[in-house]
């Protein structure tokens, strides 16, 4: 098992224009929500270094795959106006191409998520600095959530190629504050494979839900020098 440094990230304030067609007179969201990164670390032997077992498995997976530590935040304004945001959605879609024509390439995944899952008793610890690998690269956190607390923040889509976290307003807890958000990306090897990030919220009026979204222009391009 290792910990892995989180590092600081550059930092993008939304837009979050509305889904709505005509554009609505109603709520807007630009300032709300701000982004920190993505970036991306390649996971490889050095890094893993002080594990024998992660470096096994890297060895066992290097014809194949490579591995990449991918970090993201979502800072949420505390003091806003109303209306508050009822959800805050961020979506990953991971693709990769093959370099040579004629090679036929899985998609990346994603392996393991970090958090998992959170309810509003633990929305008040610090954000992570670090993120623990354990065995076959999978994360290693403290389970927060018991029997009958609401959940929070969560991740979905784990083990696919579109995953995300969602996390939500409840009853216990309004949205605000920074959440460090990471994951462990396999890629095939010989491959060209990026990461599309966008951001969605939802704010409510009544009985009314809004939604707002915005897409980075540019993925994040997955490298590494294995």
């Amino acid at each position: 098992m290792i910990d892995v440094i989180l590092p600081e990230l550059p930092e993008r304030e939304l837009s979050l224009l509305s889904e709505e067609t005509p554009q609505p007179s109603g709520p807007r969201l630009a300032g709300r929500v701000i982004l920190g990164g993505p970036v991306a670390l390649p996971v490889t032997a050095e890094l893993v270094e002080p594990d024998p077992d992660l470096r096994d498995f890297l060895r066992t997976e290097a014809d194949n795959a490579v591995y990449h530590l991918v970090h993201l935040s979502v800072t949420c304004a505390r003091d806003a106006p109303d209306p508050t945001l009822h959800s805050v959605n961020l979506d990953v879609t991971l693709t990769a191409e093959p370099v040579r024509r004629g090679t036929t390439v899985f998609q990346p995944v994603a392996w393991s998520m970090t958090p998992r899952q959170l309810t509003a008793e633990a929305k008040a610890t610090p954000p992570a600095q670090a993120a623990r690998l354990g065995p076959r690269l999978g994360f290693r956190e403290v389970p927060h959530t018991a029997y009958g607390e609401r959940v929070f923040l969560e991740a979905r889509r784990e083990l696919r190629s579109d995953p995300g976290w969602e996390i939500r307003h409840t009853s216990a807890a309004r949205i605000g504050g920074t959440y460090r958000l990471a994951m462990v990306v396999r890629a095939p090897r010989g491959a060209v494979s990026r990461a599309a990030v966008a951001v969605g919220a939802t704010v409510r009026e009544g009985h009314t839900l809004h939604r707002f979204r915005e897409e980075l222009e540019e993925p994040l391009h997955l490298t590494a020098d294995q």
